[in-house]
């Protein structure tokens, strides 16, 4: 069974790098949209920042319910961007299972603080709690198209890792342009807010809710065998679903709309409606002048 919100406590985890213009306003949107839980506490994991973030964490953390850890500069031991961020997360993991601030937690709440929850509303995550699919976790969508294609694991949507899928396209003769479309840009698909929860084995899009049972039973890595990078959200849901775990992207839960990861199509398809309309008027002209 899941517990109601309104009698659950919340936690709030999340990365920061850099982020001194933004992240004040990303904790007030998601405190305001967790409004209903009966408490929300956050615990923020930075690295890396060379701008203001630093100052702004020991601001915030001037309250109780915020707390946060620096790891310093960690860019030379973990070169490769992704391994750098499953340390980042799995710091908070590790956290959340030794503090014991966080004993009585019920939900964990992993949220990106780069923009991409401005939308979130205490109706879309209320919609989480009014649902008949009995969820371990589940992910945002957006208003626009879903844009989190390298976290997205779904036997017909996006079965394979897309990056992979686009080297493999160019390696075979395709164009970079075309492989992007066939790869990335055709998942980005837009779900509209009223459909069923879809059942995935990954997903992610700048925000996820999970039962604190179930986000101690993974850990994050952002490196393949090969040494390569991998998306650590793909690696972390894997092994949840291999031990059972559920897993949905809630239509309902927009996050956003467009953003930078799904600007380019944004701009595909405003290209495509001008040339559209282009010929449409071109084609009539004929028309008329044939006349």
């Amino acid at each position: 069974m899941r517990k109601e919100l309104s009698s659950s406590n919340v936690l709030l985890v999340g990365l920061a790098r850099n982020c001194e213009d933004r992240i004040q306003e990303e904790i007030r949107i998601i405190n305001a949209a967790f409004v209903k839980a009966a408490s929300v506490k956050w615990f923020v994991v930075e690295s890396d920042s060379d701008d203001g973030t630093l100052p702004i964490l020991n601001k915030l953390a001037v309250d109780d319910k915020f707390d946060f850890v620096s790891l310093g500069s960690i860019r030379t031991k973990y070169p490769k961007r992704t391994d750098r961020i499953a340390k980042c997360r799995n710091r908070y993991l590790e956290e959340i299972k030794k503090n014991p601030k966080y004993i009585n937690i019920d939900f964990v709440v992993v949220a990106d603080l780069d923009g991409v929850n401005s939308k979130l509303t205490e109706l879309s995550v209320n919609s989480c709690w009014n649902l008949n699919e009995n969820w371990d976790a589940c992910f945002a969508n957006q208003s626009e198209v879903y844009y989190d294609i390298w976290a997205l694991r779904h036997a017909l949507w996006s079965p394979n890792d897309c990056w992979e899928n686009y080297n493999f396209l160019i390696s075979n003769g395709s164009s970079k342009s075309k492989a992007l479309q066939k790869a990335v840009h055709s998942r980005m698909i837009k779900i509209k807010n009223d459909e069923i929860p879809i059942e995935v084995d990954s997903a992610f899009g700048g925000l996820g809710i999970y039962k604190k049972s179930v986000i101690l039973l993974s850990e994050y890595i952002g490196l393949n065998t090969k040494n390569e990078e991998f998306c650590e959200h793909v690696s972390f849901h894997l092994n949840l679903r291999e031990k059972g775990c559920r897993l949905y992207i809630i239509p309902s839960l927009i996050n956003c709309g467009w953003n930078e990861h799904s600007k380019n199509i944004r701009l595909i398809s405003r290209v495509k409606t001008k040339l559209q309309n282009f010929i449409i008027r071109l084609s009539n002209g004929a028309i008329h002048f044939k006349r």
